[in-house]
């Protein structure tokens, strides 16, 4: 599987860490998998609105 490489700020990352702890549960789940859910979240909103401006 290809990996991505970012750098978060401090309240960009403890924003991620509470909300796993919160969402899951558990502060030790996967913040990979929240991630990934997130990113696919935002390219299903914002594929269809640039399908939509360009025809």
């Amino acid at each position: 599987m290809p990996k991505v490489e970012v750098e978060l700020s401090a309240e960009l990352n403890n924003r991620l860490v509470e909300y796993v702890a919160k969402s899951r549960g558990v502060l030790y789940c996967q913040k990979t998998d929240v991630i990934c859910e997130a990113i696919e979240e935002y390219l299903n909103r914002h594929e269809r609105k640039v399908r939509r401006s360009n025809g």
